[in-house]
């Protein structure tokens, strides 16, 4: 039964099928046509009628056995539902479509309705709403057209495609054929020199369109650059606190020796420092609480408390760092690097090859990079350890 509902699901939502066919296909028809606005009025009722039925009972509509919203025949549908597929849950929800298409046909349409002051025109008003045509339905008509064409041609511009519509609407072609051929020639000459305005203007706008376009990824750009460099620098502040007391503890034993012979402010900093690598740099689990309203005491219980949560498998490589960094050497890495010109980042694979001592005797890891191996480049261990926390090396 599941597999069923979601295989008429997938008819329903994805193909659009029962929708265009019987219902938007139908009005986009009608909206196509040079007609007296007051001669859709039956078009419009009969629609209404066909909407309640099938909002009762859409049975006919899902399984092909429809005339369309205007009582038309409709093309014989490869992607009906069979009555074994129609499920209740199936029924609610196209109830419930075609309850919102009536509303709107309520809601906008009733003084064509049944009842509605426009459902019965008298002669008179008929010949009146000749004009109607042109500044009623013809917009309609015209967004009709110009979605057809676009849809047979994705690609064309959208200026093109308004000028053969607009072309076609206004009946130039007629309206040509009945000028002398003086007038003819005085008009293409000035509907040429009009259309070369036209594109000078479209092209200027274009450009200034793609200008502000430049400027807010610009923009976006440099607002994602701040928000990184500020979050690199809250982890170089979180590492660094680490460093500062002792390195990493990786057991209670660790936080006492590093505790022992510091004052209670301190105490609380060291703390607050591991606290937060275990949980913004290994993404340890851990309740979340106001470090600052707790004592040295309690900041200790809740450090054994994440201390003993898993560490994952995606941050163990940075624990690994700490205990036994040789572990990296001959391993493969992959690290990023922006280009501050363009602001593009490539990546780079290199390799650890060995771990040195610089001149201030510290540790530093020595990668070498496949694109240039003969100029070597020294991390410390505490940039590493950012770096991969920041997603700008990958082990």
């Amino acid at each position: 039964m599941p597999g069923q509902l979601v295989h008429a699901l997938i008819k329903i939502i994805t193909h659009k099928w029962v929708i265009s066919k019987y219902i938007t296909g139908p009005w986009e028809t009608a909206a196509m046509k040079d007609c007296n606005i007051l001669d859709t009025n039956q078009l419009i009722q009969h629609a209404d009628i066909k909407l309640k039925e099938w909002i009762e009972d859409p049975t006919p509509l899902l399984t092909g056995c429809a005339t369309n919203c205007f009582g038309e025949e409709v093309n014989e549908c490869k992607i009906c539902l069979t009555e074994g597929e129609i499920d209740k849950r199936i029924t609610d929800i196209m109830q419930k479509l075609l309850d919102s298409i009536s509303a709107v046909i309520q809601r906008q349409l009733s003084d064509h309705l049944l009842g509605g002051k426009f459902a019965e025109p008298s002669d008179v008003l008929i010949k009146e709403a000749k004009s109607c045509s042109s500044t009623n339905i013809s917009g309609e008509r015209q967004f009709a057209k110009m979605k057809r064409v676009q849809s047979n041609a994705p690609s064309t511009m959208m200026t093109k495609i308004e000028s053969k519509s607009m072309y076609a609407a206004n009946r130039v072609g007629q309206d040509m054929a009945k000028m002398t051929e003086g007038e003819r020639e005085r008009n293409i000459i000035w509907a040429v020199k009009q259309g070369a305005k036209i594109r000078v203007t479209d092209r200027e706008k274009n450009r200034q369109y793609q200008e502000k376009m430049r400027e807010r990824l610009r923009e976006r750009r440099m607002e994602q650059v701040q928000k990184e460099e500020k979050g690199r620098e809250q982890l170089e502040g979180v590492v660094e606190g680490v460093y500062r007391y002792g390195g990493l503890w990786l057991t209670e034993v660790d936080m006492g020796n590093s505790l022992s012979s510091l004052s209670e402010t301190r105490k609380k900093e060291a703390i607050k420092s591991q606290i937060k690598f275990r949980t913004q740099v290994l993404h340890c689990d851990a309740v979340k609480i106001a470090l600052s309203k707790l004592s040295s005491l309690q900041l200790q219980d809740q450090f054994i408390q994440i201390l003993r949560s898993p560490i994952p498998q995606d941050s163990q490589i940075i624990q690994d760092i700490f205990e036994q960094p040789e572990k990296l050497i001959q391993r493969k890495i992959r690290q990023k690097f922006e280009d501050q010109n363009t602001g593009f980042e490539t990546l780079y694979t290199g390799t650890i090859v060995a771990i040195e001592e610089n001149q201030h005797a510290q540790k530093e890891f020595k990668i070498v990079y496949d694109e240039n191996p003969e100029a070597p480049c020294y991390q410390t261990i505490q940039e590493v350890v950012v770096d991969i926390a920041a997603g700008d090396i990958f082990v």
